[in-house]
């Protein structure tokens, strides 16, 4: 797989307003403007991927994943600083004790002692599942609340391995979408849940991403996408070229990348246009792809 002109290959990106981080295979970060536009030199604070990451306020929040050591780690990095690289894959081995290792630059640190799943956002806070149940954390890492995780009993009746892959804000409220089709709405404010429901689908959801004005997308891991007008409501599938791997909406538009496609929405007409290469990631106007390329949304205007 090539590097192409970021540096590294990437996974996704943490969503900001003017400084967005892309993530990388193997635990590389670089900052990028709204364009896709290096802010410095990508960096490997913690020597694991990182899973999952949201960018709040003055600093992004990330967690680590390492599988073969059975570590899992949460950390904050400061926007407004260049990061530098942390611990080599040798020196986490060495370590006896979780208190040897820091990712690079590190406002805070903790240490997750459950596998953890999503991230995210809830206003200023920060918004997390484990297999342990759901937590809300301020800016700090001080815990404002745990809850249990939400249950389907439909789903469990069915015996399938479910998981959350969905925590997103909307209107007031958090949603908690799971992989097997569950949402649970609950209360920021207490973790409380005051919502559920089953999406009744023929495939496993993947990622959602929703819009005050475009509403849901849900993307599925086979070759198709859902669209919600709201939470209550009925999903539309739309078949598309190959599996979707990130959306945005803006100026009325659903825009989307995958598979060796790309893909726009406009007024309930689809429109695909195959590429070479696979689309991880997209920005306005701008898709990064698998082998660290960047290029246009081809049909795509500002």
């Amino acid at each position: 797989m090539g590097q192409g002109d970021i540096g590294f290959a990437p996974t996704r990106i943490d969503k900001g307003r003017g400084v967005n981080v892309l993530a990388g295979t193997q635990g590389e970060l670089l900052k990028i403007d709204d364009r896709g536009t290096n802010i410095g030199e990508f960096s490997l604070p913690f020597p694991a991927p990182s899973i999952d990451g949201v960018v709040l306020g003055d600093r992004w929040v990330g967690i680590w994943l390492d599988r073969e050591f059975n570590e899992a780690r949460m950390a904050a990095l400061p926007l407004g600083k260049e990061w530098g690289n942390g611990p080599t894959r040798e020196e986490l081995r060495l370590s006896s004790s979780e208190s040897q290792v820091h990712p690079e630059c590190a406002m805070w640190e903790r240490t997750l002692d459950s596998e953890p799943m999503k991230m995210g956002r809830s206003g200023d806070n920060i918004v997390f599942s484990t297999f342990s149940g759901i937590y809300l954390i301020d800016k700090d890492a001080k815990e404002i609340w745990r809850g249990v995780l939400p249950i389907w009993p439909e789903i469990s009746k069915m015996g399938v391995h479910d998981r959350i892959v969905g925590i997103v804000e909307f209107r007031g409220s958090l949603a908690i979408w799971s992989q097997a089709g569950g949402i649970s709405v609950i209360d920021p404010s207490n973790g409380v849940e005051i919502y559920s429901r089953i999406v009744s689908i023929q495939d496993k959801i993947s990622d959602v991403v929703y819009h005050e004005d475009g509403g849901w997308m849900i993307m599925l891991h086979g070759s198709s996408i859902g669209l919600m007008e709201n939470i209550e409501g009925g999903i539309s599938i739309i078949d598309t070229e190959g599996p979707v791997f990130d959306s945005r909406f803006e100026d009325g538009v659903w825009s989307w990348t995958g598979w060796r496609h790309d893909g726009l929405l406009t007024n309930g007409r689809a429109q695909m246009t195959s590429r070479d290469d696979i689309g991880v990631a997209i920005l306005r106007g701008v898709v990064l792809t698998n082998d660290g390329q960047r290029n246009e949304i081809r049909g795509y205007s500002d």
